[in-house]
């Protein structure tokens, strides 16, 4: 983040690739909501306050969960609240060398993750916490839902409806959250869709 005056007039290094106008909009309700819980802790620091519940996100705030299996996300021991069961990956129980290569890389979530923006980054907002979090929050975009020209060539996650006598294409919602599962088919446990919080 940078501070910016009137009189700089060329993009910022630090933020020519992003944060969108979305994603600040969203730090900035995070900090409004961190801000009042740190001054109370500080206040009175031995009050029951506890320091982590700055760091842990507002679940509301989302359209779509998409819970993850436990079993596939690497750092899972280094996530706020520490899990009450870790599975161990690449320890050996006994000391010496071993017939095991070790398996560098493996990140499960951050592909999955990576596979998401690639596939539906024109339609949501995808937010993780890669130390150990269990759930990838999505928010629609608020252009997303907007009636776009029918155009043979880009239906996808969309829909045909016709409205005053011409096609048009909306996002199709139901086939989306179907993708998001089948995409993530053995890490994903469930995908809530909170459907209130959006219309077509």
């Amino acid at each position: 983040m940078v501070i910016v005056t009137p009189q700089d007039r060329k993009n910022s290094v630090w933020t020519q690739d992003g944060p969108s106008a979305q994603i600040l909009q969203q730090l900035v309700v995070l900090a409004a909501e961190a801000l009042p819980m740190l001054e109370k802790q500080l206040m009175d620091p031995r009050g029951p306050g506890d320091i982590r519940t700055v760091f842990r996100p507002p679940l509301d705030i989302y359209d779509v969960l998409i819970r993850l299996s436990p079993r596939h996300i690497p750092r899972h021991r280094q996530a706020v609240d520490s899990p009450a069961a870790s599975f161990c990956r690449g320890l050996l129980s006994q000391p010496g060398p071993s017939s095991l290569m070790p398996v560098l890389g493996y990140d499960p979530p951050q592909l999955y993750l990576t596979q998401l923006r690639e596939a539906f980054g024109d339609l949501a907002l995808f937010f993780y916490d890669q130390h150990g979090g269990e759930v990838i929050g999505v928010l629609w975009k608020p252009t997303s839902f907007q009636p776009q020209p029918f155009k043979a060539s880009s239906t996808k996650g969309h829909m045909v409806m016709s409205r005053g006598g011409e096609l048009v294409m909306v996002p199709n919602v139901e086939a989306i959250l179907e993708d998001f599962a089948v995409l993530g088919e053995g890490l994903v446990q469930t995908v809530e869709a909170r459907s209130e919080r959006w219309t077509v």
